[in-house]
Parts: structure tokens; sequence; C-alpha cells
């Protein structure tokens, strides 16, 4: 029986560079869009990204700064 490596979140994160994501904040906005950089705190840069409250689109931005300690929760590989 061998036993496996832990995985960190952050070498998730780094593999899904390039990829849709969705981002759900502590107040409940939503981000989508292509995930282009995370830093060690967490912080993401989102690319031709979407914004939604309420599942309404709220704007769309060529890039996003996402801080990390507001972040609910990634979802990683999103297609809508």
């Amino acid at each position: 029986m061998s036993a496996q490596q832990p995985v960190r979140p952050l070498t998730v994160i780094k593999n899904n560079f390039s990829k849709q994501v969705k981002v759900r904040l502590k107040n409940d906005i939503v981000y989508v869009g292509m995930l282009l950089e995370a830093d060690n705190y967490m912080n993401l840069v989102i690319n031709k990204g979407v914004e939604y409250m309420n599942d309404v689109k709220k704007a769309s931005y060529p890039y996003i700064l996402v801080r990390g300690n507001n972040i609910l929760y990634i979802q990683l590989d999103y297609s809508e």
C-alpha cells in the first residue's frame, strides 16, 4: 500500500492557468473568465472577466484582480 502525496491547493490552481474559472466572492459577486495568474496569497488575475450579481450580468472587464481573502470558492475548468 503506497501513501499518496498531498496536493496543495495552489498547485491545483496553477495547473488550471489559461482555463475558464468561476470565482464567487464572500459578498456574492461572481466573476467568470480565463485564469491568468495566482500568487501565494491566492490573489487571482482573470482575463476577459464577466461580473455577475444574483445571476444577472453586471459588467465585463478586460482584466480583473481578485484579492485572495475575498474568495469564497473557485470553480476550476468552468463551462457555462
